[in-house]
């Protein structure tokens, strides 16, 4: 053989890769899963699929509760408003000078309207002397009074009531100024 022959010998001749011998060693290296370990894995997606239905259907159920618990707020504190014109006109009636009968009258009328919001857990708040705070009352005048000091409540005009945390409707006063 010539020295030509042999390089076109070398040229031709297809080399082997490693990798390519090595994968499917590799792969007949390894066993096959058994039934029991597919069963396993099996069992633990389906505990895993199992405890997020679990985690989900709790959150939905908390969701629920909330909402359910807002409903009846809403429905309490709007019930409420709706009684709050007739307390204020009873409250009035009773400033009014009339006999002491009459007066009395109005004023057991006006406690029982307040023991049953009290009952469903609306209070009222707005007292002369109180701290001013804009999230619970509303400011529409302000008074010079030297008793006071500023930025309390000089006079209620209309006395505020809540439910819990919840303003049902803000109080009407006049601050004290300096």
């Amino acid at each position: 053989m010539s020295a030509n022959e042999e390089k076109e010998q070398e040229q031709t001749v297809p080399v082997p890769e490693a990798p390519q011998e090595e994968a499917p060693a590799e792969e007949a290296q390894q066993p096959e899963p058994t039934r029991e370990e597919l069963l396993e894995q099996q069992l633990k997606e389906t505990d895993d699929r199992y405890k997020r239905v679990l985690a989900e259907y709790q959150n939905f159920r908390n969701r629920s509760q909330k909402e359910r618990e807002s409903l009846y707020l809403d429905a309490v504190a709007s019930t409420a408003a709706s009684f709050l014109p007739v307390i204020d006109t009873l409250d009035r009636a009773a400033a009014q000078e009339t006999d002491e009968n009459c007066k009395k009258s109005l004023e057991l009328i006006t406690r029982q309207y307040l023991e049953c919001l009290d009952r469903i857990g609306v209070k009222a708040f707005g007292e002369r002397g109180e701290p001013f705070d804009p999230n619970l009352h509303n400011a529409v005048m302000t008074a010079e009074d030297e008793e006071l000091e500023p930025n309390t409540i000089a006079e209620v005009l209309l006395k505020g009531y809540r439910l819990g945390e919840r303003v049902v409707r803000h109080a009407m006063v006049k601050v004290a100024q300096s």
